[in-house]
């Protein structure tokens, strides 16, 4: 198989949302042949759809506590947990614009169990801006912000949002079809294991409804079967 047929071979199974890994069995290669090929297919889709390259991914510390990443090692060495916030990931994605501008947004995600709680809108500024609004966006944390693979950032966002749907809950109204597709293309299930330590944990926020939220976990996954922290707010 010659590459202008393998690159064809990939993208029609790619188009069909084909895991990459399958796709290679598929085709009988290694993995290391297909992943490239996918990672050009999926920046040509982005550019397709306005969407201009990557030039930036963030997190907060203390992302990957009680998330299962077995599978992605190198991902968990990314972090440095200890002393912060857990079981949220607040992730910010720049991508370049024209004339030397830069689109900026951000999402925050309940990785443990009620998936995107909030997305930004989008905000436009100089490239030269990019430092500066990533202090802004973390001020509340105690350690800089890490950067991380766009295809982290990513899965963290689509994939908590995947996980929280299975429990019964869907993300918050500002996370759009638009702000999914900024993101980039997802081919999900991922390999991070959500929820804490292999289950749904629930702390709750100042605007939820925990009595809700609880009812909820107890007809997707049964009682017993998830952990509660209920530190604001009336039940």
């Amino acid at each position: 198989m010659d590459e202008v047929e393998l690159v064809e071979q990939v993208r029609r199974r790619w188009e069909q949302g084909v895991p990459p890994k399958v796709i290679a069995r598929a085709l009988g290669v290694r993995p290391s042949v297909v992943a490239p090929v996918v990672r050009r297919i999926a920046a040509e889709a982005e550019a397709s759809r306005g969407l201009g390259r990557v030039l930036g991914c963030w997190v907060n510390c203390g992302w990957s506590v009680g998330l299962g990443l077995e599978g992605r090692p190198e991902w968990a060495k990314l972090d440095a947990p200890a002393g912060e916030v857990e079981g949220f990931a607040q992730v910010l994605v720049a991508r370049e614009g024209r004339r030397g501008r830069a689109t900026l947004r951000g999402y925050l995600a309940d990785v443990h169990c009620l998936g995107v709680k909030n997305a930004r809108d989008p905000e436009t500024m100089d490239a030269g801006r990019i430092p500066t609004a990533i202090r802004t966006y973390y001020a509340a944390f105690d350690r800089p912000a890490v950067e991380i693979p766009i295809e982290l950032g990513r899965e963290l966002i689509l994939g908590a949002v995947q996980y929280a749907r299975g429990l019964g809950f869907e993300p918050a109204g500002a996370f759009d079809d638009e702000a999914a597709a900024f993101l980039g293309e997802w081919d999900g299930p991922g390999r991070i294991e959500f929820g804490r330590d292999g289950r749904p944990f629930y702390l709750n926020g100042p605007y939820d409804n925990p009595a809700a939220v609880i009812a909820t976990l107890e007809r997707s996954v049964g009682a017993g079967n998830f952990h509660v922290s209920v530190a604001v707010g009336p039940m």
